[in-house]
């Protein structure tokens, strides 16, 4: 045990050594005068560090096996967006404006690689230009696509048109029986530009129906497997859940009136909630599975869970980002089962206001199960369920701390989420809206409460921690939302979360309150994760993160180790935390895209099997080359092209948000209420075309 703890003291980063390269190296160096300037003699050690900081961005590998400093190079880092036209952009990590990136000059990269990207061109005026020197993580090392055959040359043609070469396929005596079959394949590494990647045929994708095939390819697409690793699962069967064993160094929650509430077909219960009153005042509890507890660091359940990042839910099938034993049954908050908790345990006055906060390492019995629907019908008819007390009392809790947020400049856009139903084959039955009930917006009051309160806590307790940051909007973003919201006859006095929220919400009930909550999301940043803090814009928060569901969220995990190990009085490792945050970020929006993709597929078979003459939508889009719309009820955008607009020849306006007829000076503009009928529909390829058939209503301003 002593040899393992000196082992991984001998393997951690020394601290300022970023600043000491940074002095040290002016131009590229080697591994040897690294070596001489750290005074680390130690090769292992060294590779450690290198390994990290190459991981991290900091270094780049350059050739003749020497090392440079991007920053001091003129190179950035980010991620590789791929045009299957043939181009690629840079999304910056540092946000500012795209890198432009012919294909000539991508390397060896594929499309969403984190990448180093040495800017080469772009001044006076014209357009960043880069070329790609280092991939610095792959997406994914799996592709999905049809095995051809050139002689007795194999290749596989790749399913995603961003992937712009064949990849050639190392040959075996079985590969001919996969001829014309839609395979996996297993890259292998990459290295030189002018050959194309090579890989092997690790199985025929085969499905049950074609929703089915269609997830399978998303995920393996985006980075995600719906297996685990031999390792990880040999690991799992050793974890056991000993009630007696850790009882001593927690608080016994056991009698409380604990439970949760979930959406029906829930599985892994990762948050629990309790309310009672004490001495005037209101004590709220947030009971969080204490994942950490049973994921150590650096184990192979832990790397498997960084490298999924988060869980994945799509139409037909939820990937998670931990092994069943574990999400399902172990750590998941199950009724009438003692489990382990982190509980953040937060004390309101009797004007509702935050007095004081408590967190500590908990065992909690859960007393029931419900669903969102069950505690909204408990709320609606005031019926004598022994748990109604505890839910009005959280109901009248979640209200006010709804009109405090507000208040403090929280934007709820209360955006539509869709349920689609599946028959026994797969097929799509139905399509709906999901309601949002008070029983939703309780929860989510009282997990951001969570949340914001343990961020808290951590910036006031240690060096350094993830946050989870929402940076205000472009002043001439909100500038141009306010320009165009003024044709729609919404004047904002103030550029802020209040207004606009204010906005949204005096919107909501009118023709125009869709578009209106479109046009302000349109504005907003992306929130991500990172170690620097700049506040939650959309919540209005100084200070948050994300520590309610380490079931299905890797940041969450890390967020409880943090916590742990402060509480202990133990030492953190601070040196990965940036990492994660990259990591973390690129991966939930590898998720959100799997999640999107395969929605909208189900969309589309939806409406390519209960075809009809028109549709009715809303103009929600205007691009140089056509409309997006909206259909009702479907959630969906199709394209209608100008080419297809035949009473007119039509020109974009100034503002962006119309387009007008060059001799009928006929205006079409975001929120026209429309009739279309669909010109072409493919649904693995995400395609709708659609021709306006007449405009329906004029949006009012």
């Amino acid at each position: 045990m002593k040899k393992k703890k000196e082992r991984k003291e001998n393997l951690s980063i020394p601290s300022n050594i970023e600043k000491t390269i940074l002095n040290r190296f002016k131009k590229p160096f080697s591994k040897k005068e690294l070596s001489r300037v750290l005074k680390i003699k130690d090769d292992e050690k060294l590779n450690f560090i290198v390994e990290n900081l190459l991981k991290k961005g900091f270094l780049v590998v350059l050739k003749n096996d020497k090392f440079g400093v991007p920053s001091q190079m003129n190179i950035v880092s980010g991620v590789l967006d791929v045009n299957p036209k043939g181009f690629g952009f840079l999304i910056r990590d540092d946000l500012k404006e795209d890198i432009f990136i012919p294909l000539h000059l991508m390397g060896t990269a594929l499309d969403k690689d984190r990448v180093l990207v040495k800017i080469i061109g772009g001044k006076e005026g014209k357009r960043l230009e880069g070329k790609v020197v280092s991939v610095v993580e792959r997406r994914s090392d799996r592709i999905t696509g049809i095995l051809k055959r050139s002689g007795s040359f194999f290749y596989v043609v790749p399913d995603d048109k961003k992937i712009l070469k064949n990849i050639f396929i190392d040959g075996g005596r079985d590969i001919e029986k996969f001829f014309e079959k839609r395979v996996v394949v297993k890259l292998n590494d990459w290295l030189s530009p002018k050959l194309n990647p090579t890989g092997v045929v690790e199985k025929e994708l085969k499905s049950e129906n074609r929703l089915d095939l269609i997830e399978k390819m998303i995920l393996i697409e985006n980075g995600f497997s719906e297996n685990f690793p031999d390792d990880v699962l040999n690991e799992v069967k050793k974890i056991k859940f000993n009630p007696e064993e850790d009882f001593k160094n927690r608080v016994d929650l056991t009698a409380k009136n604990i439970f949760t509430i979930d959406p029906v077909n829930a599985k892994d219960f990762d948050d629990a909630v309790s309310i009672e009153l004490r001495d005037g005042k209101i004590i709220l509890g947030v009971h969080i599975a204490d994942v950490s507890y049973f994921v150590r660091e650096n184990s192979a359940i832990d790397k498997e869970a960084f490298r999924r990042g988060t869980s994945v839910y799509l139409v037909s099938r939820a990937v998670p980002m931990l092994p069943e034993k574990l999400s399902n049954d172990i750590c998941s908050l199950k009724p009438y089962e003692e489990r382990y908790t982190i509980t953040c345990e937060v004390i309101f006055d009797k004007n509702y206001r935050i007095e004081n906060y408590n967190i500590f390492p908990s065992v909690i019995k859960s007393k029931r199960r419900f669903t969102y629907e069950e505690v909204e019908d408990i709320l609606k008819s005031k019926n004598d369920d022994p748990f109604y007390n505890d839910i009005s009392l959280m109901e009248k809790l979640s209200e006010e701390i709804s009109n405090k947020a507000s208040l403090e400049g929280r934007i709820d856009f209360d955006i539509p989420e869709v349920e689609i139903t599946l028959d026994s084959g797969g097929n799509i039955k139905s399509i709906r809206e999901k309601k949002r009930l008070r029983s939703h917006k309780l929860i989510e009051n009282f997990m951001i409460t969570a949340n914001n309160l343990i961020s808290t806590f951590l910036t006031q307790n240690a060096k350094i921690t993830l946050y989870r940051i929402h940076e205000e909007p472009d002043i001439e973003k909100l500038y141009h939302l306010k320009d165009v919201l003024k044709e729609y006859g919404i004047k904002i006095k103030r550029l802020d979360g209040r207004e606009l929220q204010s906005v949204i919400e005096k919107s909501k009930e009118s023709d125009v309150g869709f578009i209106v909550r479109e046009l302000v999301l349109r504005s907003m940043m992306k929130a991500k994760y990172t170690t620097k803090n700049y506040g939650h814009y959309g919540l209005g928060l100084q200070y948050y993160t994300h520590f309610t569901s380490p079931i299905r969220r890797y940041p969450d995990l890390v967020i409880h180790r943090q916590l742990r190990k402060i509480i202990e009085g133990k030492i953190f490792n601070y040196d990965d935390l940036e990492i994660v945050a990259k990591h973390s970020t690129e991966r939930e929006i590898a998720s959100e895209k799997a999640e999107r993709n395969a929605y909208d597929v189900a969309k589309l078979y939806y409406l390519k099997d209960h075809p009809k003459k028109n549709y009715e939508g809303v103009i929600t889009s205007v691009t140089p080359f056509g409309l997006f719309i909206q259909l009702k009820d479907l959630f969906i955008d199709g394209l209608v092209r100008y080419r297809d607009i035949e009473d007119d020849f039509y020109r974009v306006c100034d503002d962006e948000i119309s387009i007008y007829g060059v001799n009928t000076k006929k205006v079409i503009t975001i929120g026209d209420r429309v009739l279309v009928k669909i010109l072409n529909i493919i649904p693995e390829r995400m395609i709708l075309d659609l021709k306006i058939e007449k405009v329906i209503k004029k949006k009012n301003k």
